[in-house]
C-alpha cells in the first residue's frame, strides 16, 4: 500500500500542474478576447485613430492562440471552452464595472444592473462567439494541415 501512494504522488502533482496551466492559459486568452469584445461594442473606449476592427482582431487572436498554446487537440478543446466562458465573463464584468466604480446608490445599482447585464449579453455574444471560434477553428484547420 505504501508503494501505491508513493507512485501515485507524481501523477497527482502532474495533474494539478496541468490543470493550473490550463486555467492560466484560458484566463489569459479569454481575458484578451473578452476585452476585445467589450471594446468592439463600446467604441468610445478605443484610442484615437483605432477602428473597431482592431478590437475584433484581439478577439481573433485570443481564439487562435487558444489552439496554438495548447499541447494537443484534447487540451485545445478544453482550453477553448474555458477561454470562451472566461472571456464572456470579462466582457460582462467590464460592461457592469461602472456600477461599482462610480458612486451609485445601492437602490439605483439594483435597478440598473439587470438592464446592463441584459445589454451586455445580447449585444456581445454573437460577434464574440463567431469571431473567437472562427479564428480558433481556422487555427485548428491550418495546424492540422501543416502538422506531419
Amino acid at each position: 500500500m505504501a508503494e501505491r501512494t508513493r507512485t501515485s504522488t507524481p501523477l497527482v502533482g502532474r495533474a494539478v500542474r496541468h490543470r493550473l496551466r490550463l486555467l492560466a492559459l484560458a484566463t489569459l486568452t479569454g481575458g484578451v478576447a473578452g476585452m476585445g469584445s467589450f471594446m468592439y461594442i463600446k467604441e468610445q473606449f478605443l484610442p484615437w485613430g483605432v477602428s473597431a476592427t482592431w478590437a475584433l482582431v484581439l478577439v481573433g487572436l485570443g481564439g487562435a492562440y487558444t489552439h496554438l498554446l495548447a499541447e494537443d487537440l484534447a487540451e485545445s478543446i478544453s482550453l477553448s471552452l474555458v477561454a470562451v466562458v472566461v472571456g464572456f465573463a470579462v466582457h460582462v464584468g467590464a460592461w457592469i464595472a461602472p456600477l461599482w466604480i462610480l458612486s451609485y446608490p445601492p437602490g439605483a445599482r439594483d435597478l440598473i444592473l439587470r438592464q446592463m447585464v441584459g445589454r451586455a449579453v445580447t449585444s456581445g455574444i454573437l460577434a464574440y462567439v463567431m469571431t473567437f471560434y472562427g479564428s480558433y477553428f481556422g487555427a485548428v484547420l491550418v495546424g492540422g494541415y501543416l502538422e506531419p
